[in-house]
């Protein structure tokens, strides 16, 4: 992978990952709009299931017609959905598994983003393996589509723990979507929190918080201008759902949360978080990987 998240600059490779199902359509066209809003290559991965009757013929059809290979029909649907010429277009209709597909063309193609629609799993609260498998391993930026777009993203909320980390997935999001609106959360889970915090412990820390919020702000590298139209948030809950009530509330577009590049750690440390929020959002979530 190429370091260009590091910077304000957004992907010059997009990866999306089509299973050509209906769910895939809104992230076909997100794919096709951030390619061509960034300058962007855009590579399409559709991946045959060895074994399934998606795969490849091993034996010529018994007509002198030959029938066109399941690989040639893939092609010729992701052409169709495009509607129209994308520059830059590479296509990879490949057997194999799914997920480890998906990541080795990544990989091997150096894509600074996956873009990728949501399952049927996701609709009902859980993720799919694919998307599971790709937010513990990808060391790729990861875009999970669930709204059909209407130009770019206009409303982005980002999430924050006031770690490195996270102030990267706040640099990324005012430089991928400079037009973009932007307001920043922080939330705190404090468990049992009425039985231990009166009500003036609990202005007294919203107060520190509120603190800590623009001492993480004035130490985020942000234009000026840009630093000073982000909107700051400070909720006590559970992250998903402060996440989520904002995105109905204020109808965001985005949400952007980000990662270690650690492999497993990733999944133990902070994975568990992000598979309980990325099924809750109701809009689409960007997992911003953070350098190591």
């Amino acid at each position: 992978m190429t370091d260009r998240t590091t910077s304000f600059e957004p992907p010059c490779r997009i990866l999306l990952a089509t299973d050509l199902r209906s769910h895939s359509d809104r992230a076909l066209d997100r794919a096709v709009q951030l390619a061509r809003q960034w300058q962007a290559t855009l590579h399409v991965v559709h991946v045959l299931t060895l074994g399934s009757d998606e795969s490849w013929p091993t034996a010529p059809a018994p007509s002198g017609r030959q029938a066109p290979t399941n690989a040639a029909v893939a092609e010729r649907q992701i052409r169709r959905d495009l509607r129209e010429e994308v520059p830059g277009l590479v296509l990879h209709v490949t057997e194999g598994d799914p997920a480890d597909t998906i990541l080795a063309t990544a990989t091997r193609e150096q894509c600074d983003l996956i873009v990728l629609g949501t399952s049927e799993a996701a609709a009902h609260g859980s993720l799919g393996h694919v998307t599971e498998y790709l937010l513990r391993r990808s060391p790729a930026s990861l875009l999970v589509v669930r709204e059909r777009p209407h130009g770019g993203y206009a409303h982005v909320l980002v999430g924050t723990d006031f770690t490195d980390e996270s102030r990267h997935g706040l640099t990324a999001a005012a430089g991928w979507f400079p037009a973009a609106r932007l307001a920043l959360m922080h939330v705190l889970d404090i468990p049992y929190k009425s039985l231990w915090l009166d009500a003036g412990r609990g202005e007294q820390l919203a107060r520190m918080e509120m603190a800590t919020m623009q001492s993480f702000l004035a130490d985020t590298p942000l234009p000026a201008e840009v630093r000073a139209q982000v909107q700051p948030l400070v909720e006590h809950g559970h992250p998903e759902a402060m996440l989520r009530g904002y995105v109905v509330e204020k109808e965001a577009d985005l949400v952007v949360i980000s990662a270690f590049r650690r492999g497993m750690a990733f999944h133990l440390l902070v994975g568990g978080t992000s598979r309980r929020i990325v099924p809750a959002i109701p809009t689409d979530v960007l997992l911003v990987r953070a350098p190591a």
